[in-house]
C-alpha cells in the first residue's frame, strides 16, 4: 500500500509518510464513515537524528564572530543556558536571579516555567553588557526595536539572524 499511495521516487521523510497517512484515516473514518486497519497501515518508523555537538573552539570561534557586541552576549546566553529562542528572546532583568546563579524562565515549552543555572562567566559578560548600555532598559534584557529601551523584546528571529550571521563568516 505504501508504494502505491507514496511513491518512493518523492523521497518523503517517514514523518512525512505517517502525517499523510494519519490524514487519510482521518478521512475514511470522520468523512467517509469507512472501517480503516491500523494493523495493516504501513506507518514508517521515525528516524532520530542526535544533535551535533560542537567542540569548545567551534563554540568559542562562533561567538567571536558574532557581528556586533549584543550579538555576541545573545549567543553567550543561548549557549551557557541551553534556552529556546523564543525563551531567550523573552528574558526580563527580572529574571536574573544572581544571588542565587539562576535564570527564571517563564512560560518555555509547554508554558512551563523553570529555572536554568547562571554560570559566572555569563553572569560577569551580562554586566558587562548592562554597564556598556548607554540607555537602560526598563523592562526587557534583549529590547528589540531601533532603541534598546523600546517597550518589546527582540524577536526569536532576531537570534536566529545572529547565530546564522555569526556561523557563515569566516
Amino acid at each position: 500500500m505504501e508504494d502505491s499511495v507514496f511513491p518512493r521516487q518523492w523521497k518523503l521523510a517517514p514523518n512525512t509518510v505517517n502525517q499523510r497517512l494519519t490524514a487519510l484515516r482521518f478521512f475514511y473514518i470522520q468523512t467517509l464513515k469507512r472501517a480503516w486497519s491500523v494493523a495493516e497501515t504501513p506507518y514508517r518508523k521515525k528516524v532520530l537524528k542526535l544533535p551535533i555537538i560542537l567542540s569548545q573552539e567551534e563554540v568559542a570561534r562562533l561567538i567571536n564572530s558574532a557581528l556586533t557586541p549584543f550579538h555576541r552576549i545573545v549567543l553567550m546566553t543561548l549557549y551557557a543556558t541551553g534556552v529556546r529562542r523564543a525563551e531567550l528572546a523573552r528574558l526580563k532583568i527580572s529574571d536574573i536571579d544572581s544571588q542565587r546563579m539562576v535564570i527564571h524562565i517563564q512560560g518555555g515549552k509547554g508554558r512551563q516555567d523553570r529555572d536554568v543555572m547562571l554560570s559566572p562567566k555569563l553572569l560577569d559578560a551580562l554586566r558587562e553588557y548592562w554597564r556598556g548600555l548607554k540607555r537602560k532598559p526598563s523592562q526587557w534584557l534583549f529590547p528589540g526595536g531601533c532603541s534598546h529601551t523600546a517597550d518589546r523584546p527582540i524577536t526569536p528571529k532576531a537570534v536566529y539572524h545572529a547565530c546564522r550571521h555569526a556561523a557563515r563568516r569566516p
